[in-house]
């Protein structure tokens, strides 16, 4: 069982129930060793794919709460959407030449439907959280819109945290911090 806890105040504010539904939604998600295994990749700058997705996910849920949306589906596809389970700077092309950006999205659908039960939703999520630089069209939801942005946002973060030398998570509940507030 995971937990997060809180510190500061940074990650789920005031409110220990956030954190608990949060929980709730990727608690499976989180205890399965093909999620564990993003852990041993590297995403962005020093921060692995897990913490990546913890973030995005977390973020996600977040937005998709504040903005009566579907939490749960923001949560669990936020948790999945970078499932691809390979390093992607030893693999920057894929088949057809297309680059690791426009490719791992249907990698990562695939990934999840092979070890996950997903809702449409979900799956939708998943696959349109690069837009638009993916060739598979503008999300149809308002959650798989959100993502495209919440990743993005995480991404620059991340990538400006490793840059920064750890400026950044001073101000801003990066992965790293999260992962520090999960135990087992």
């Amino acid at each position: 069982m995971f937990q997060i806890r809180i510190r500061n105040n940074r990650l789920v504010g005031k409110d220990k129930a956030i954190s608990d539904e949060y929980l709730s939604y990727v608690n499976d998600l989180l205890a399965s060793p093909v999620v564990q295994k993003m852990d041993t990749f590297t995403q962005h700058g020093t921060t692995t794919t897990l913490d990546h997705c913890l973030n995005v996910s977390f973020y996600n849920f977040l937005a998709c709460k504040m903005l009566g949306l579907n939490a749960r589906a923001g949560a669990r596809g936020g948790l999945l959407h970078d499932l691809f389970l390979y390093d992607w700077h030893e693999r920057p092309v894929g088949k057809g030449g297309l680059t690791h950006s426009i490719f791992h999205p249907r990698v990562a659908l695939e990934n999840a439907k092979k070890h996950f039960e997903l809702t449409k939703l979900e799956q939708e999520i998943i696959l349109k959280h690069m837009f638009p630089y993916t060739l598979d069209g503008m999300p149809k939801s308002k959650e798989a819109f959100v993502i495209s942005l919440i990743d993005k946002y995480c991404c620059l973060m991340e990538t400006v945290d490793s840059r920064a030398g750890g400026y950044v998570k001073s101000f801003y509940g990066t992965v790293a911090d999260i992962k520090e507030r999960i135990s087992a």
